[in-house]
């Protein structure tokens, strides 16, 4: 029954989140983005390079692009979750809101699944659509077959990107439970995202003789990692204890 609650509060907020313009074309701009960029970035060099150059360039742009793809499913979460609290006080649904039979942990949960449930959708369909892309384009033409996510990237999309989501969507909640208008939660969103620039940079970084050095993504990808779980711990735990009726009335 809890459940069932929660999921009418999330699909009430996307529903609600859907009615603007930003955040409709946010969520096209971001499923597709991702995966078109991924593919480009994976593919392209294949139809150009072959042998020890492509093997040194896929080194590091296999790991990249899932980094990529990780930061483009997340980036929807900002604009759904900051409208948490603020968006129901500016459409003037905050107050039958809390008058709702539910408890606050169903509230927060409610809340939590808008975006949860939109950028898992657009990470899983983005994978797949990433993955059967490259493929398509490189047996099509002929070319040397790239395994697309490898094994960090696979860890960085199935385990990392959930607990950045999370990390996230706690995050704007606690943000739009002070700002006072929807634009000033979406300024303030973005500096989490930035956790997946360390293991977009780290194929880079640690580039040796001429190729990426696996070891080095692995540690930036666990450091990734544990720095997304320290965050997600903390803003999920002032989430719940920010997020009571008797401080939202106030919000009113």
């Amino acid at each position: 029954m809890a459940r069932s609650k929660s999921m009418i509060v999330a699909l009430a907020d996307i529903r609600m989140a859907l009615k603007l313009r930003m955040v409709k074309m946010g969520l096209v701009v971001s499923a597709a983005f991702g995966p078109l960029m991924t593919i480009v970035l994976v593919a392209g060099p294949s139809l150009v390079f072959t042998g020890p150059e492509l093997e040194m360039i896929a080194s590091f742009l296999v790991p990249m692009a899932a980094a990529m793809l990780a930061m483009f499913s997340v980036i929807p979460a900002t604009m759904i979750s900051a409208n948490a609290l603020v968006g129901e006080r500016e459409q003037s649904t905050l107050e039958p809101l809390l008058c709702t039979p539910m408890t606050d942990r169903e509230l927060l949960w409610g809340k939590t699944l808008s975006s949860v449930l939109i950028c898992s959708a657009i990470l899983v369909l983005g994978t797949l659509a990433s993955t059967i892309g490259i493929a398509a384009i490189l047996l099509g033409s002929g070319k040397q077959l790239i395994v697309f996510p490898d094994l960090p990237g696979l860890f960085m999309l199935a385990v990392v990107a959930p607990i950045v989501l999370f990390a996230v969507v706690s995050l704007m909640i606690i943000i739009s439970g002070r700002v006072q208008r929807v634009y000033e939660a979406y300024q303030m969103s973005g500096f989490i995202i930035m956790i997946f620039m360390i293991p977009m940079m780290a194929p880079i970084v640690s580039m040796q003789s001429g190729a990426a050095d696996p070891s080095a993504i692995w540690m930036w990808n666990f450091v990734s990692f544990l720095l997304a779980v320290v965050i997600a711990v903390i803003t999920w735990a002032v989430a719940i204890k920010q997020f009571n009726r008797d401080k939202m009335v106030s919000l009113v």
